[in-house]
This record gives C-alpha cells, structure tokens and sequence, in this order.
C-alpha cells in the first residue's frame, strides 16, 4: 500500500484573510483564555466555558487551512480545552501558530494568564 503523501507544514490561508482571523484569535484569548501551557509538540489552552463555540469555529476554520495540525477540543460547562499538536516531523515549524494563541509577551493579559499558565513564555 503506497503511503500518503505528507501533508506539507505552511498555512493556506493569504495575507489578506490571514489579518481578521489572527485577530479573532487575539480576541478569543483576550476574553476567554484561562491557562496554556506547551508539552512539547502540544500546546494546551483552556478557555471559559461560554467560548465554545468561538473555539469551535476557529477549529474549524484552522483544520481547512493548517491541516498540517491536529486540533482536539473537549469542554465542560465551565471550560473548553484545546489541544493543538504539531506533526512529529519538525514541529518547531507551528511555533508561530502557537503563539498566536497566547498571549503576547508583556502585555496585561499575558501577566494575568501567566499566573494561572504552566508555560513559561509569557514571564518577563
């Protein structure tokens, strides 16, 4: 049985529509993000239970243009956990796609998750 071909690591999505969903992520992690936190290849962010269905359709929206990724959400009443893992091949390449949905470094948003955060890239 012939294998697949790798799915290649690069987001399909242009510079144009690329800028309204980077920040519908910003929001997102503005307003919802609880804690993240990297474990290796897997970045795992919990968000307020009421974001579920914005994590949804950006799950959604991010599995038709990064499909190089694998995305797991699994949620409660109270908290939606998303697991975004980078293919084992050279995961250094979503790097910067895991850090869309962090909070950026020094900014207030990024102190108050880095308290509740096991990852360390958003201490100063």
């Amino acid at each position: 049985m012939p294998r697949p071909e790798p799915v290649p690591i690069a987001c399909t999505l242009d510079l144009q529509a690329m800028r309204p969903r980077l920040a519908e992520i910003r929001t997102l992690t503005r307003e919802h993000l609880r804690s993240h936190r990297v474990e290796g290849r897997t970045l795992r962010l919990t968000y307020a239970g009421a974001a579920a269905q914005s994590v949804a359709r950006i799950v959604d929206l991010e599995r038709a243009c990064c499909a190089f990724l694998d995305f797991d959400i699994k949620g409660t009443a109270d908290e939606v956990e998303l697991s975004i893992t980078a293919p084992e091949q050279d995961g250094t390449d979503a790097q910067w796609l895991f850090e869309q949905f962090m909070p950026a470094v020094g900014s207030p948003d990024a102190a108050a998750a880095s308290k509740a955060s096991e990852c360390a890239c958003c201490r100063g």
